[in-house]
Parts: structure tokens; sequence; C-alpha cells
């Protein structure tokens, strides 16, 4: 993995940061524009203010363009789930929390000359077994987007995980 990868808080919640390529707005794009998102993350729909639901559509058959690994079968065939903004403070802030499943997620960008300092935070998944695949999600999913901002072929998603799974089963513990 080329990037650095990321930190637990104190509280449980799993946080990232990378720097990359400006300006500010093309980034915030990547995050608000679903055409854009789905190239990293996550395609659907998106809300404007406060309040709002929209979805996030997983494809990560499309994404990775290979087949999910059979160890992840709620993968295939693509994945809805909803959410609501719970703040939006345009180019810099989106914090979003998820209606099935309500974990928080905080996409934090700060414009540092012609870089973009981007802080992702997601609060602490229920199981431990959660964290380490949530955290490789990420981890990988980062990396298809610095791949897309620097205009480069985009990395194996798969590939990225599971090295990421082995990064963060070491570094993480089940105590905390």
């Amino acid at each position: 993995m080329k990037e650095d990868v990321c930190t637990q808080l104190e509280s449980g919640a799993l946080r990232f940061v990378r720097r990359l390529p400006g300006p500010i707005d093309r980034v915030w794009s990547y995050v608000i524009d679903p055409a854009k998102r789905r190239l990293w993350f996550a395609g659907g729909t998106m809300g404007e203010e406060a309040g709002d639901e929209f979805t996030w559509d997983f494809d990560l058959e499309a994404l990775a363009d290979q087949e999910v690994p059979e160890r992840f079968p709620e993968m295939s065939g693509g994945v809805r789930t909803r959410a609501r903004v719970l703040e939006i403070d345009p180019p810099n802030l989106l914090v979003v929390i998820g209606i099935e499943d309500p974990q928080e997620i905080r996409f934090e960008l700060h414009e540092e000359g012609d870089e973009v300092e981007f802080v992702l935070i997601q609060g602490p998944p229920p199981e431990f077994d959660d964290l380490i695949s949530t955290a490789a999600g990420w981890q990988a999913c980062l990396g298809l987007l610095i791949d897309h901002l620097h205009g480069q072929a985009p990395r194996s998603f798969w590939a990225e995980h599971e090295t990421a799974e082995g990064i963060y089963g070491e570094r993480f513990s089940a105590d905390g």
C-alpha cells in the first residue's frame, strides 16, 4: 500500500487522512457527485442539506472489475443502503449517518496550497471483525480515489483490500 494506514481513535472510530491533488472543489465533487463517487466508493443519490435522505449503491464487482470474493457473499450483485445527511458545508464538510446501520461517516476537506487534506472518520463498527474489514474497505476505496484524482489507472480493489486486512489485523487489537 502506498498511502498511510488509518488510525483508530479512542472512541473506536476509524480515521483516515490523505493528501490529494486539488483544487478542493474537484475533490469535493468526488464526494457528492454520485457519478464520480461510484468510481471509488458508491453511486446512488445525494442529499443537499441536513436531514435529506439519499442512497449509496455499492457495486464492488464493477468497482473492482472482478468478482466479489466468496467470503463476501453479501456484496455480490451490489448493495443499496440508505443514509441521511447530518451536516453539510460545501466544499469542506459532509457528515452522514446510515439508516439501517447507524454509523456516522464524516468527510472533511481542507485546502492546503494546491493540495487538499482529506479526512474521513467512520464511527466504530459493532464487531471487531467488522472493524478490520471496514478499515480495509476504506483503504481500498481511498486508493481508488487517489488513482482517479491523479489520472492513473485504478488499482485492484480486492488486492488492496486483502493487503490492508493483513495490516489492520495486526495493528488493531480486539481490546481496542
